[in-house]
């Protein structure tokens, strides 16, 4: 299926009518998205949900991630981060996702090298990962966490690595493969190419896809040193996840939309 992410600072009731004349069969919605964090906006937010669930479109969550770490050492924000995550996993469920994703947790450069604290990250983030597990298989609903970007702070899921440590520990738990983020870890382009098979041999509920030049900006699929054409050629059964266009704007979301469909999938 093919899809894109209602981004958290796009006007969702603006960009509604439009969505529904895209050839696409999945939306992706941001809960950072203000319209989900005041009460006095509820009744407006999901009444636009509700117009989506009642088309042909499949629906995903993207549940809060600006401010929330699911492996913070302090017990006190972990606690917090969790049940915030667990009351959106309650807030959603009357819709049926797909899926719902959670970024994964983040520590300080400095930090990360010190095992001690390293080891409790993980721990605390294996902690928060075993609740939202439990709610959302009590709710039938699939769990996916996402890796992270290369940036200030060390994300405790970046490489391939950490995709196998975590695989263990929750044989249940998906992945959703962030294709951008994985970018900024690679000068090199073919190194990128030859990870990715992989990575797409863990369980990869979906992926999201943007470019970039090695920051995360989030940019169309046609600018941005990612071949994405060479990326599908190469592992044709790509066509065949749940892709999910994550871009800035509307209008990149378009172009990308384009050009994934026309130049890129009708080729491979």
């Amino acid at each position: 299926m093919v899809g894109i992410s209602i981004r958290a600072k796009w006007d969702f009731e603006k960009v509604l009518n439009s969505i529904f004349d895209l050839n696409i069969d999945l939306c992706e919605i941001q809960l950072d998205n203000t319209i989900f964090k005041f009460r006095e906006h509820r009744k407006k937010s999901i009444k636009l949900i509700n117009k989506l669930y009642s088309s042909d479109l499949q629906l995903s969550f993207h549940l809060s991630f600006i401010d929330v770490n699911i492996a913070s050492l302090d017990n006190k924000i972990r606690y917090y981060t969790s049940r915030l995550l667990r009351k959106e996993i309650k807030f959603v469920k009357k819709w049926n996702p797909l899926y719902i994703v959670v970024h994964t947790g983040k520590i300080s450069d400095t930090f990360y090298q010190m095992p001690l604290v390293k080891e409790k990250a993980h721990k605390q983030q294996i902690k928060t990962i075993s609740e939202l597990i439990k709610i959302s298989d009590f709710y039938s609903i699939q769990l996916a966490i996402e890796n992270r970007q290369k940036s200030m702070t060390t994300g405790l899921i970046e490489n391939i690595n950490d995709f196998q440590y975590y695989s263990q520990k929750f044989p249940t738990l998906q992945f959703l493969l962030d294709i951008g983020h994985l970018n900024t870890f690679y000068i090199d382009s073919k190194a990128l190419l030859d990870d990715i098979p992989i990575i797409y041999d863990f369980p990869i509920i979906a992926i999201h896809l943007s470019n970039n030049f090695g920051k995360d900006t989030h940019g169309s699929l046609e600018e941005g040193t990612i071949p994405i054409k060479s990326l599908f050629s190469k592992l044709p059964s790509l066509k065949n996840k749940n892709l999910i266009i994550e871009n800035k704007s509307f209008k990149d979301a378009l172009q990308s939309l384009d050009f994934l469909l026309n130049k890129v999938l009708r080729n491979t």
